[in-house]
């Protein structure tokens, strides 16, 4: 009988650990600065797009927040969304798949990383493998 008590509460301890652990990761805020030196420490250059049009999918607000936009090898869109919370991210996440159910939307990679949602416009040859490594990177980071 005290093995299974002692078993019981080995097994609380661990719930409550794990929950705790994955309520931590909710609370993670990153800032654009953040985001931006990551791309830097990649050897990404982010500069401002050029010629882009205004009702482009990802310069649109999602869940009330507009992205800073940039474009590497000047032809590649990177839209960078900061919420304030991983659960105002998930939202524009929500937000931007009801936005897009309709329409036909070029390929693209996105990623919700904690309070940031990252979208990564390029054509499937010609897509830098170092932004998935920034977007690995800033899970670590996170």
């Amino acid at each position: 009988m005290r093995i299974v008590a002692i078993l019981l509460v080995l097994m609380s301890f661990i719930i409550v650990g794990c929950a705790n652990e994955a309520g931590d990761n909710d609370k993670t805020v990153l800032t654009a600065e953040q985001i931006k030196a990551t791309f830097e420490a990649h050897d990404i250059r982010l500069s401002e797009p050029k010629g882009l049009n205004p009702g482009n999918v990802f310069l649109r607000m999602l869940n009330q927040v507009a992205p800073e936009a940039y474009s590497i090898h000047e032809n590649q869109l990177i839209s960078i969304y900061v919420y304030s919370s991983g659960q105002q991210a998930e939202k524009g996440l929500k937000d931007f798949e009801e936005k897009t159910a309709a329409a036909t939307v070029v390929p693209h990679s996105k990623y919700r990383i904690a309070n940031v949602l990252l979208f990564y416009v390029a054509g499937p040859a010609l897509k830098d493998e170092r932004v998935e490594k920034v977007a690995e990177g800033l899970l670590v980071t996170k």
